[in-house]
């Protein structure tokens, strides 16, 4: 795989990146996670290909201006799924609270 294919694959990284966001944004978890396995695709055969892959100078400041942005993205996504963790954490705890409530007014 050339310098040029394996652009192309960075720069779907980042369009899959940007919908992850989006879907982060408008709380669809189960489309985050379909394009975070299509992310996860890419990311195994960049492995496969980087390290015989022979990039340029100028190449190389452009992947690099990619994957900041890949990574500045993943900073936003990674907000948006802790708030919605906590969130998340707060209705199971109340959960099991109002169980033990159940439990100990069945035993009077």
């Amino acid at each position: 795989m050339n310098s040029a294919e394996l652009f192309e694959r960075y720069t779907e990284m980042l369009r899959l990146a940007q919908q992850m966001l989006e879907s982060a944004r408008q709380s669809e978890w189960d489309r985050l996670v379909e394009f975070e396995h299509e992310r996860a695709a890419i990311t195994d055969t960049l492995m496969k290909h980087e390290e015989s892959s022979v990039w340029s100078q100028a190449e190389q400041e452009k992947k690099a201006k990619l994957i900041r942005s890949i990574l500045e993205t993943d900073d936003e996504i990674k907000s948006l799924t802790q708030a919605w963790m906590g969130e998340l954490q707060e209705i199971l705890g109340s959960l099991g609270a109002d169980k033990k409530l159940s439990k100990a007014y069945e035993k009077l």
